[in-house]
């Protein structure tokens, strides 16, 4: 049987420097992903908490490190956890650019929506229906 695959990535664009979270489910599991890149170099640090919740318990994990950006783009974290279907998974990244914090880039699976707010207008872009994409900016210009 073949199963549909959803990409929840979560990009944020702090001024100089593009960053990206992903969660890609694949099989049994899920694939958690950090990239960043920028034009010109920017000193970079970061902090990814993932957490866990399902039948089996909870747990949480975290990684954090320091990179300098550039025009490649550089993926210092690409992990699997193992899933199990009632499995609920949060990931949240802290990071500085230059000393300077951002916003936080938060992302959840299975993705959700809130149901006590409007939806809100759509894209002038259309997604794929098997794709999430959220943008953010932070204040770092």
């Amino acid at each position: 049987m073949l199963t549909a695959t959803l990409a929840a990535m979560l990009l944020a664009s702090a001024g100089p420097v593009d960053a990206r979270l992903e969660l890609l489910p694949e099989a049994d599991r899920l694939n958690v992903r950090l990239c960043f890149s920028s034009a010109e170099p920017h000193r970079l640090s970061y902090q990814l908490e993932v957490r866990s919740k399902g039948h089996a318990g909870t747990s949480r994990s975290r990684q954090s490190g320091e990179l300098t950006s550039g025009p490649e783009t550089q993926c210092p974290l690409n992990n699997r956890l193992g899933i199990a279907p009632d499995s609920q998974i949060e990931a949240t990244v802290t990071w500085s650019v230059d000393g300077q914090q951002q916003a936080p880039l938060h992302q959840t699976y299975p993705a959700s929506q809130p149901t006590d707010s409007a939806p809100s207008a759509p894209d002038s872009t259309p997604a794929a229906a098997d794709h999430l994409f959220v943008k953010a900016d932070s204040n770092r210009r």
